[in-house]
């Protein structure tokens, strides 16, 4: 196919190799080093120092008249960007999120052809350039030493639909089976959060610490029969270089994104009678909940660092040279009931510890022993602040049952954001076996102009409906006495058991380039569902843009041919449909439920219409409809 190779100089073009094989529909590259290589990083992360130079053109095969492009950028939680042929990725969107001028993977649309290129080995060591038109898949910028026969491999899918390229890409990859997440009761039911966004994050009631408030809130929960069972504790509970400060109710005015100095109970946290042991104490006073604890990045001046020789150390952050080190941490969690650890800040960790990125596998050499060290004391991962690349490596490993595909809630003033955000990610999850988490939500809707900003979310309906369809964990962050509990229980059964469907809801093809935020359509999502051998897929409609959108939608865009029962699960009203058309404000929602149809007894099922999942729900609670006499 049409491409050029280039390199920083000469002398390194003439030492590696760049294969190509297979055919025009599926193409293989390999970028191999046949000799020790040193001193190859370039002055940035997004200049490759070797590379195969592509047009999008190039990479669909064939000439388009109207190019669109999807990117994974290398920032937390692998924000999605979009361009035209240009490459006019915006890698800067807001003044607190920036990403190096590179994605991984890449889908590229235009007419009635799409392609794919995604890596299937080395995932830390490539990334795909966007400079000037121009696309270049290469080494990244800052390794700087390849030892002899180190290969990369990246992938070019050609098709007429995402979603079958992304299944092709699957299928290559082979992602290994992760522990399920209803195997784990942290994160198979219903939970308390406390990370960012949540009520007691760095916050306590008025005379409480914040350990006592979240045990005050989740006993207040349990009574009013809403059936928390794990618990998250996050970086709050452990000291940092520069502490945060705890303050009452009110969002905390200085937040330094500084590293751990031990992964241990902040005193000031906890109330004196826990004597240390803030977590065991809390843990003791909750009957002993499966917990999620938080870890993040190592402060350079943590009291770990004893021998400089057993570390990277560098201006913000630290890494063992030994993995083996975070043992300790298994330890002691296992020791307070941890069921999960979410390892958060991934993101800090590879661009603050220049050493990880200097030579392969560096990196994927923590995370593949953080995965043996979870076999080891029977304890989950979660990944948080991830890059694609740390994304793409998890598919291979078995205890990373779930990860954060979107911001922190309420990061953004515009909540639309972050919902196109996660919708948009899950559709990188979900070829890679991964369960997404969108992160906590407070539940109550009715909020006033003058209420606390932790008092509830005017849009609590679409954090949990996309949280329960997201299939993955599902959190509640509520200040106590703020929990709507009818809106919480959509999402689990009465003993908190998660209703969900097969796979995580994500947008469809035609909305992953950019059109609802453009008013050009309605964000459309769906997901599916199959009991008894038949499938039941689930649509949200989301209007993500500023003004009033009204969009149809063919089932077939969703992969249903012909006609369905599309039950209107608002209205609780269904018809016989092979389309839908829906007119929403702005952040108003939608969601259907396409029922198959049974056509000897002209009857269809739509499942228990008080869940969003629906057909997730106990038999003995589903709603069945006769569609003539």
């Amino acid at each position: 196919m049409n491409h050029r190779t280039v390199a920083i100089d000469d002398d390194v073009l003439g030492r590696v190799a760049i294969e190509e094989t297979g055919a025009p529909e599926h193409v293989v590259f390999t970028l191999r080093a046949l000799d020790e290589l040193s001193g190859l990083a370039t002055d940035r992360y997004s200049r490759p120092s070797v590379a195969i130079e592509f047009t999008p053109a190039d990479l669909l095969g064939e000439a388009a008249e109207q190019i669109e492009m999807l990117g994974f950028a290398f920032t937390q939680f692998a924000m999605p960007v979009v361009a035209d042929e240009q490459t006019d990725f915006d890698f800067h969107p807001v003044p607190n999120l920036r990403s190096p001028r590179a994605v991984l993977p890449l889908i590229v649309r235009g007419g009635q052809r799409a392609a794919l290129l995604a890596p299937v080995a080395g995932a830390h060591e490539q990334i795909i350039a966007a400079r000037d038109g121009q696309l270049l898949w290469g080494w990244h910028g800052d390794l700087d030493e390849i030892e002899r026969g180190h290969s990369t491999t990246v992938h070019l899918y050609r098709g007429a639909a995402v979603e079958a390229l992304l299944n092709r890409w699957r299928s290559d990859l082979a992602p290994v089976e992760h522990r399920p997440i209803d195997d784990n009761p942290a994160l198979g039911k219903l939970a308390y959060w406390t990370d960012n966004g949540a009520a007691y994050w760095y916050r306590t009631e008025h005379g409480r610490s914040i350990g006592e408030s979240v045990v005050d809130v989740v006993n207040d929960l349990r009574d009013s029969d809403v059936p928390i069972v794990g618990v998250e504790l996050d970086s709050w509970f452990y000291p940092h270089e520069t502490p945060r400060q705890i303050t009452e109710i009110g969002y905390p005015d200085d937040v330094p994104p500084t590293g751990a100095m031990t992964w241990t109970p902040r005193d000031d946290a906890f109330p004196d009678i826990a004597d240390g042991d803030g977590v065991g104490w809390l843990a003791e006073q909750l009957g002993h909940p499966p917990l999620i604890l938080h870890a993040r990045h190592i402060s350079p001046s943590s009291p770990y660092i004893t021998n400089v020789d057993e570390w990277w150390v560098d201006e913000f952050a630290a890494a063992p040279v030994d993995p083996q080190f975070f043992r300790r941490w298994f330890e002691d969690a296992r020791r307070w009931g941890t069921t999960c650890i979410e390892q958060d800040w991934m993101q800090v960790v590879w661009f603050a510890v220049r050493e990880l990125r200097r030579r392969p596998g560096r990196a994927l050499q923590w995370q593949r022993t953080l995965n043996r060290l979870a076999a080891e004391y029977d304890i989950d991962l979660l990944w948080c602040m991830a890059t694609p690349a740390d994304m793409i490596e998890a598919a291979q490993l078995d205890r990373v049952v779930a990860i954060r595909t979107s911001d922190d809630y309420r990061f953004t003033t515009d909540p639309a954001l972050l919902w196109t955000w996660f919708l948009t990610v899950n559709r990188l999850a979900d070829p890679l076996g991964l369960a997404p988490f969108k992160d906590c939500f407070f539940s109550n809707p009715n909020v006033t102009d003058d209420a606390d900003a932790i008092d509830g979310d005017r849009h609590a309906e679409v954090e949990a409906l996309l949280s329960a369809l997201g299939a993955g964990p599902v959190g509640i962050g509520d200040r106590i006495g703020r929990t709507d509990r009818d809106i919480v229980m959509r999402t689990c059964d009465d003993a908190g058991r998660l209703l969900r469907p097969d796979r995580p809801i994500a947008l469809i093809d035609d909305c992953l380039f950019g059109a609802p935020a453009r008013g050009a359509r309605l964000a459309w999502a769906s997901t599916d569902i199959t009991v008894e051998g038949r499938r039941w897929t689930y649509v949200v409609a989301l209007n993500t843009a500023d003004r009033i959108i009204e969009d149809p939608l063919r089932l077939a865009e969703i992969g249903i041919d012909g006609e369905q029962y599309l039950y209107d699960w608002r209205t609780r009203e269904g018809v016989v449909a092979a389309e839908v058309t829906v007119r929403l404000a702005p952040c108003d929602w939608a969601l259907f439920v396409c029922c198959p149809i049974d056509g000897e007894s002209a009857t269809v099922t739509v499942g228990d219409p008080t869940k969003y999942a629906t057909m997730a729900a106990a038999p003995d609670r589903w709603e069945r409809r006769t569609l003539r006499a």
